[in-house]
């Protein structure tokens, strides 16, 4: 199979096609105990590119390893001292591709000295590391064989989101063939034993998502039972818990003496937590976690129509080990309310508009609570709303450890995920089974996650890859300005078609070397990217424009440079003969030229709208194209006075920059 991916690291680049020897993209190390520096700023599969590491104060060793780790993979590399540079030197070879993320991190440096020790991410940010500046990102990238082939066989559309959904994250399904297994499955994935588990009848939701504190106050599980009996299944699974203390959560109305003589036989001591009404229950179970550590901050919601709002706290509160407190939508239990003014609480906040929770209940919780409640109530104008705004407000960290997703017209599968979701301090998203809801697309755009669990079935495959595809830290989409931000960036010629030839120059090296610099600029400011190549490809021109009208970018672009027998030199951007009188891409176009010209003082050879005969675009990339487009001619790679200023990777790092910056201008 044909390699589809190439890495690019967040570093300054060095493009090693046009510079034979070794160029390091330079990090400041100014006070700082630690200093990486990468050479390349793109790779290939089963290439190389140098690494140096340099220590403030001299290490008495004289090779370390470097290791870097794409979520489940490691490619570790040995940097031998060099005591000319006072540096650590050696090579990470590319030789795995990942299935997923497609983001390679720096996890740790392993000093290999007469005491051999470890300095893992947290250690080399304190030492003063820009660990972002270390990353290795595999780009999208479309092979021209496949597209060729689905085209013919009319499925383009597929294989261009298979292509994009391999630099998704993961999506691990914890889903079985009914509601106990799907929770036997979480309490497997999360927990190789447990002294304690938690159950709740099987159809009693609100009692498995208010137990979620409890469970993680205890370290438990949540497993489901019927009321008059409990699945075997879930017996077979307590035990492989090897649980010595099972804790029902739920009246006799609930679970039965059938269910609790059959959980009696897995050896386990069996105790339960109950209450008349949804109140009380939850807070005799606030009283149990306040006999395991001090209660000093709450969650409420309504014990009737909020159960959807307290699905969407449990994880958090679960974290936190602090209790979901239910009331009616107009007033609060007293007892409830007793033991609220009795706990000195600093802290309490509502989830749900008022239509669930009034302000009169409210501001009663906010006369026996030190900080300002009324400051405090998280919602939103539908449950998905309410849901994104708990996660908006509650998780602050960007890049989490996870996702849960679990659809939102049915709790039951949901339930046990709380306490997982806890030790992961992972969120749970609510949503449709056949759509993405808008509610969520600002958080989908903000956050990046290493994983995604569904919980339970129902939800559609399109929709599972569009919440990975998402939240993963190389597709992630932070510009949310605009609905569409996908650029389709082509680097003109490649493989036996090397385009304009002078000397050593080929045309092919650096359109590519430049759009991969262009690539890494986009992603920076947050834009998504598809490249037609990223390395030494030939592809059709019918391939370019298929690639772009199935990603249907914001703007394609196609990156060339000049040639006209050493006699001319300067830039020109053409642009779509229907913009003419003004449109995005003579937009794009004037506000890309401008900025090469003011940084490189090329001559301006105008922005363009060329036509054929018939009055449509001359270049076939840009008439063919259904979506916004541009072609740049960079410089003449004839001209010695527009190559000089060319001469070095960092240069044509800053066209590409520049580049980057013209086209994000445009589309923003």
């Amino acid at each position: 199979m044909k390699r589809r991916f190439k890495a690019t690291t967040a570093v300054v680049m060095a493009a090693t096609m046009m510079a034979p020897t070794m160029a390091f993209a330079q990090t400041s190390a100014q006070d700082k105990g630690i200093s990486v520096n990468i050479e390349k700023k793109s790779v290939v599969f089963g290439t190389e590119s140098g690494i140096s590491v340099k220590f403030n104060e001299k290490l008495d060793a004289e090779k370390i390893v470097a290791d870097f780790k794409c979520y489940d993979m490691t490619i570790s590399s040995e940097l031998k001292y060099n005591k000319d540079k006072d540096v650590y030197e050696g090579t990470v070879k590319f030789d795995q591709e990942p299935e997923y993320l497609n983001v390679w991190e720096l996890e740790k440096i392993e000093v290999k000295s007469a005491n051999p020790y470890s300095l893992d991410r947290n250690a080399l940010k304190d030492m003063g590391l820009d660990l972002d500046s270390c990353d290795i990102t595999q780009e999208v990238v479309v092979d021209d064989e496949e597209v060729q082939k689905a085209i013919d066989e009319g499925t383009a559309s597929n294989m261009v989101q298979r292509t994009i959904a391999r630099a998704a994250v993961p999506v691990d399904k914890l889903i079985g063939s009914n509601r106990f297994e799907t929770a036997i499955k979480i309490s497997q994935k999360g927990w190789n034993k447990s002294d304690n588990v938690i159950v709740v009848n099987k159809n009693a939701s609100i009692a498995g998502v208010i137990a979620t504190p409890l469970a993680t106050t205890y370290g438990a599980p949540v497993l489901l039972t019927d009321k008059n009996s409990t699945p075997a299944n879930i017996i077979t699974e307590i035990k492989r818990l090897e649980a010595k203390n099972i804790i029902v959560v739920g009246s006799n109305n609930d679970v039965a003496s059938g269910a609790i003589n059959e959980l009696k036989k897995t050896g386990a001591s069996v105790s339960s937590i109950s209450g008349n009404n949804t109140s009380e229950l939850s807070l005799n179970i606030a009283k149990a976690i306040d006999e395991k550590h001090d209660v000093n901050k709450v969650y409420v919601a309504n014990g009737a129509n909020g159960q959807i709002d307290a699905l969407t706290i449990a994880a958090k509160a679960g974290e936190d080990k602090q209790p979901i407190i239910l009331t009616e939508k107009n007033s609060i239990n007293s007892s409830v309310y007793n033991w609220l003014k009795s706990e000195s609480l600093s802290d309490a906040y509502v989830i749900g508009g008022e239509n669930v929770v009034s302000n009169d209940v409210l501001n009663k919780i906010d006369g026996v609570v030190s900080a300002d409640v009324s400051k405090n109530r998280v919602y939103g104008s539908d449950r998905h709303e309410t849901n994104a705004a708990v996660i908006k407000k509650f998780y602050h960290d960007k890049n989490l450890k996870s996702v849960f997703v679990a659809k939102s017209d049915e709790l039951i599968d949901a339930i046990a995920c709380g306490p997982f979701a806890s030790k992961k301090q992972s969120p749970i998203l609510i949503n449709p089974t056949n759509y993405v809801s808008a509610r969520h697309t600002e958080n989908l755009n903000t956050y990046k996650a290493e994983k995604v669990y569904q919980v339970g079935g129902g939800i559609t495959s399109k929709v599972m890859t569009s919440i990975a595809n998402s939240v993963s830290k190389h597709n992630s989409n932070t510009n949310t300005n605009s609905s569409n931000n996908t650029v389709v960036l082509d680097a003109g010629h490649g493989g036996s078609d090397s385009g304009a030839v002078s000397g050593s120059r080929r045309e092919k090296d650096y359109t590519l070397d430049t759009t991969l610099a262009t690539s890494a600029a986009l992603r920076a400011k947050g834009y998504n990217v598809v490249l037609t190549r990223s390395n030494d490809t030939y592809l059709s021109l019918g391939t370019r424009t298929a690639i772009s009208n199935e990603v249907k970018p914001k703007l394609f672009t196609s990156i060339h440079y000049n040639s006209y027998n050493g006699s001319a030199n300067g830039t020109e951007v053409y642009y779509n003969v229907k913009d003419k009188n003004g449109g995005l891409t003579k937009t794009a176009a004037s506000n890309v030229l401008k900025r090469i010209v003011n940084t490189f003082g090329f001559s301006n050879r105008g922005i363009k709208a060329k036509a054929n005969s018939s009055g449509t675009d001359y270049y076939y990339v840009l008439r063919e194209n259904k979506y916004p487009s541009m072609l740049i001619e960079c410089a003449f790679i004839d001209s010695s006075k527009d190559m000089n200023k060319l001469n070095s990777d960092s240069k044509i790092t800053n066209l590409g920059n520049q580049i980057a910056a013209g086209i994000a201008e445009s589309i923003k």
